[in-house]
């Protein structure tokens, strides 16, 4: 009997173990998309639905009308999405030219105490938002960059530039020296060697930080909401003002967040391969 009961243990423990792993993955998975499940469905639904208790999700209460209504008044809605491209955009493109050289100085060349000067970085990102607010909006108001795009890619750049050289150092310290002693004895430089040997093989790292720091950039609430007034009010700001002093729309609030993160799901579906394979290769070895 004791045997029998080995063996048969002896069976069933892969696959128990096998079964475990499926339901915690299922668990996580049905966690992480259950909110963005309700945004879209809270999308289709009449504010009289949403606000019955218990909300009346069946199909039979879905309609477009709040899509409808959100593009058919969608000039403060164009303008933050606009704003929020250029401000994220130009972001991730100045923190990736920043950031790259920053990466490679720190990961290949003789920086002194390069270890101690990355946790320095890194430490920049501890600092609570709000510990630094008043202060930085005097100094963005001293320059008179209030409700300015510039002033929003200046701050976004300060806490995205530090998790684009933790990508890309990580990466750049697992590149084979061989390559670039090989690129040394052709007669290259360190500027050549970057340019031509390591970016060419540093795509899925880099596709990695110009996703994360452009979806960060367009996320951002906080500082969008000190620093801006109206002319350079973001999409996050857009939506939270359908949230009134007396009713909040929600329907319309939740259509015009499914066309707000539209966008950076097509850029994050577009490059999951890379993203994936970057922070792998990045962000672990560093």
């Amino acid at each position: 009997m004791s045997a029998l009961r080995g063996r048969l243990g002896a069976r069933l423990g892969p696959w128990l173990c096998d079964a475990g792993v499926i339901v915690a993955i299922g668990v996580f998975v049905v966690w992480s998309i259950a909110p963005l499940v309700w945004l879209v469905l809270s999308s289709i639904l009449p504010q009289l639905s949403l606000i019955a208790r218990p909300p009346q999700i069946s199909p039979v209460h879905w309609t477009l009308d709040n899509y409808v209504t959100v593009i058919g008044s969608a000039a403060a809605l164009g303008q933050g999405m606009l704003n929020s491209f250029i401000v994220a955009s130009f972001t991730t493109a100045v923190a990736l030219a920043l950031g790259a050289p920053a990466a490679y100085a720190l990961a290949r060349l003789s920086v002194p105490r390069s270890d101690a000067v990355v946790l320095l970085i890194l430490a920049t990102q501890m600092l609570p938002a709000i510990a630094i607010a008043i202060p930085l909006f005097i100094v963005i108001a001293r320059f008179g960059l209030i409700d300015t795009r510039l002033a929003l890619i200046i701050v976004y750049l300060s806490f995205n530039l530090p998790i684009v050289i933790w990508i890309l150092r990580g990466f750049f310290l697992g590149i084979p020296v061989g390559l670039e002693r090989a690129a040394a004895v052709d007669g290259a430089g360190v500027i050549r060697t970057f340019w031509m040997i390591v970016l060419p093989i540093s795509v899925p790292p880099l596709c990695a930080a110009v996703v994360f720091a452009f979806i960060e950039s367009w996320n951002e609430f906080f500082f969008a909401l000190i620093l801006t007034r109206q002319n350079a009010e973001t999409v996050p700001l857009v939506i939270a003002a359908f949230a009134g002093q007396y009713q909040t729309v929600f329907g319309q609030m939740m259509a015009a967040a499914v066309i707000s993160i539209a966008p950076v799901i097509l850029l994050a579906i577009l490059s999951r391969n890379h993203i994936v394979r970057g922070f792998a290769e990045g962000m672990l070895k560093g």
